[in-house]
């Protein structure tokens, strides 16, 4: 009798036990599931930087980030919704889930590394002076006391700050340092070697032969979502050998 009651319990103990596992909360989704499952890749993106992304005049964000993003959303079988937000608040709303990727000619360095991952990079490019075509400033030692704007929150600005002697103003996007260039309230500019070019087609800037550093880009992934970053890695790789790549930089002129 004592033995038939133990078994019981037992039963009952092990019961219980399967009913509050039964009962549990599932396995949570990973990103990539969650991206599938709404079949939509979030994608922040600063679109003040041409021709790599800007805004045309019906209000479209366009350019080469924004169509490699729309490539690399193809190849995980999702649409792609672009969010519009300042440059250095991006990397902050891919940590906090509020994206799901920064796209956006980020440029890999080791602080950006101990908070976010990036996905293989897929350009290399560097960082350049820009200054007035009748501008008497040659070389980064002309620039001592002179003042040079940069936008916040990007390598651009870091790059600046390893200029001695300069008067450095860093403000909220690139659009505003070319202002600042343009109108003569700001003796030079640092900028992505792609969008001096850029600029000096379009105003006739000229570009100090000498770059201030080369970088890497990539795209931003929040950390330790090793899933999302391969599937994205490998839709890069797939971009760039299926041909769509060399297309994209051509038709930016990259």
């Amino acid at each position: 009798m004592k033995g038939s009651k133990f078994i019981t319990l037992a039963l009952g103990a092990l019961l219980a036990v399967t009913l509050i596992v039964g009962c549990g909360p599932k396995n949570e989704m990973s990103a990539l599931e969650r991206i599938k499952e709404a079949g939509v890749i979030t994608v922040g993106t600063s679109p003040d930087y041409p021709p790599f992304e800007s805004i045309d005049d019906k209000g479209n964000i366009i350019g080469f980030d924004i169509d490699l993003a729309r490539a690399v959303a193809a190849e995980l079988g999702v649409e792609v919704e672009f969010v519009n937000m300042g440059f250095d608040s991006i990397i902050t709303a891919v940590k906090s889930g509020q994206i799901n990727v920064g796209v956006s000619s980020f440029s890999i360095n080791e602080d950006r590394k101990a908070s976010i991952d990036f996905s293989v990079p897929y350009l290399i490019s560097s960082q350049v002076v820009v200054v007035q075509k009748d501008s008497p400033l040659k070389t980064v030692e002309d620039l001592a006391g002179k003042q040079v704007a940069v936008a916040i929150g990007t390598t651009c600005a870091e790059a600046a700050k390893n200029i001695k002697g300069i008067d450095l103003k860093i403000v909220d996007d690139n659009n505003l340092t070319v202002m600042m260039l343009a109108n003569r309230s700001a003796d030079a500019v640092v900028l992505d070697v792609a969008i001096a070019k850029e600029y000096q087609k379009k105003r006739g800037f000229d570009i100090m032969e000498k770059p201030l550093q080369m970088e890497e880009t990539a795209c931003v992934i929040m950390k330790g979502n090793e899933t999302l970053k391969q599937e994205i890695d490998k839709a890069i790789e797939t971009v760039k050998a299926n041909g769509t790549f060399d297309t994209l930089k051509a038709k930016w002129q990259i």
